[in-house]
This record gives structure tokens, C-alpha cells and sequence, in this order.
């Protein structure tokens, strides 16, 4: 029998990727890879820094921007386009 090799980091930290992908919160994706809490909170940060969106990846880009989205709203909001009747 082979000695148990743990999980190399890029495993690991393609797994926490697929759980938050997938729609699990970022506590319990930490307990379900048990991990301990400094390694989860760190795959966090990174998985939110991600350039493919972190948690929100299907969200256009421009909606990720607080401050556009602000100045959209303060000048009276994005625009609604009528719905057309077939």
C-alpha cells in the first residue's frame, strides 16, 4: 500500500475554485475541503481577485464597477427599454 501524499496546492486550489463556482459559500467550502480557516480565507481573497469574475463570473464587467454604477443611478438610472408586442 502507497503512504497517503496530500493534495498538491493547485489541486486544492482548483477545488475550492469548483465549490465557489458552484454555488457553495466560502465557510463551508472551507470544511468540505478541510481546510484550515488561514488556507480558506486566503483561497477566498484569491478566487475573488480572479480576472474571470470570482463569484460573480457571468456578471457583465461594467456591473462590477460600484462607482459606474452609482453615477448610472445618480443620473436617474439605466435605461428600460419598452417591451414590444408581438
Amino acid at each position: 500500500m502507497k503512504p497517503f501524499k496530500p493534495p498538491s496546492p493547485t489541486l486544492i486550489a482548483a477545488s475550492y475554485a469548483a465549490c465557489r463556482h458552484g454555488g457553495v459559500p466560502p465557510d463551508l467550502a472551507g470544511v468540505q475541503l478541510d481546510l484550515p480557516a488561514a488556507t480558506a480565507a486566503q483561497l477566498e481573497r484569491l478566487f475573488l481577485r480572479r480576472a474571470s469574475g470570482g463569484a460573480n463570473a457571468m456578471r457583465p464587467r461594467f456591473a462590477r464597477h460600484a462607482a459606474h454604477v452609482r453615477a448610472a443611478m445618480g443620473e436617474g438610472g439605466f435605461p428600460a427599454l419598452p417591451e414590444r408586442r408581438r
